[in-house]
């Protein structure tokens, strides 16, 4: 059983000291302090250098995204919010789970669960699947944004980076790996059909045999034209039927 160097970040002091007595039932769950504001959570962080932030995302001086987006964090994350619209995986910022308050024993007990269970195991990190109704957080221009899962038409990898394009004409930039979308995402919802391109079946608008003997996606939502790389056409044939 691994163990995590805990803080606890929250503007309302019965949230937090509850938290706290709650987590007292978890041995491998060690609380460092915590703090009730974004510049007190930056501050701890630095000087304490949590592996685990139980993090409100509603704080008086801004929001938890906030405090991530002014510092290097490298952890891992918990949010705990009274707000469901905030009911996220949040895939760029290494967020494990979220926890609606008030904090339930049984709920608290399955984060801390998954928090074991994403760790190493036989020295391999297991990668957490998504669910279609999840909102994830992406960065644009160095502002953090939610979109949900289900809006995504199709990622595309370049070098190092991914974008990501939704139904609504948006275009965001991240820093996962196609192959790490693929792990992660829904596969009765998105399938990989080029070394480069993930695709969203439900928002196929047209499937043209091609030249080359596979076949071009037309999507919903964007202009973009995707091949089908003879590597994948067998099993998007499969899978869409074709």
């Amino acid at each position: 059983m691994n163990n995590f160097d805990a803080l606890i970040i929250d503007d309302e002091s019965l949230a937090r000291f509850t938290l706290k007595n709650k987590l007292a039932d978890f041995p491998q769950i060690n609380i460092l302090g915590s703090a009730g504001s974004v510049q007190e959570g930056i501050t701890k962080i630095k000087e304490l250098n949590p592996s685990l932030l139980f993090l409100d995302i509603q704080l008086g001086d801004g929001t938890g995204f906030d405090l991530l987006q002014k510092i290097d964090y490298e952890g891992k994350i918990i949010f705990v919010t009274a707000y469901d619209e905030y009911a996220i995986r949040a895939f760029d910022v290494n967020a494990l789970d979220y926890i609606m308050k008030p904090v339930s024993d049984r709920r608290l007990k399955s984060a801390i669960e998954k928090l074991q269970q994403n760790d190493v195991v036989n020295g391999v990190e297991i990668p957490l699947k998504l669910n279609y109704n999840d909102r994830i957080l992406v960065t644009l221009k160095k502002s953090l944004h939610f979109i949900k899962l289900d809006t995504i038409v199709s990622i595309c990898a370049s070098r190092e980076y991914t974008y990501i394009y939704t139904f609504d004409g948006s275009e965001y930039l991240t820093s996962n790996s196609i192959s790490e979308w693929e792990n992660r995402l829904p596969d009765q919802h998105f399938c990989r059909i080029h070394r480069s391109t993930i695709i969203n079946f439900d928002f196929i608008k047209k499937i043209t045999p091609n030249i080359a003997g596979t076949a071009d996606i037309a999507m919903q939502g964007i202009d973009t034209v995707y091949p089908i790389s003879r590597n994948y056409y067998k099993q998007i044939k499969h899978k869409y039927k074709l």
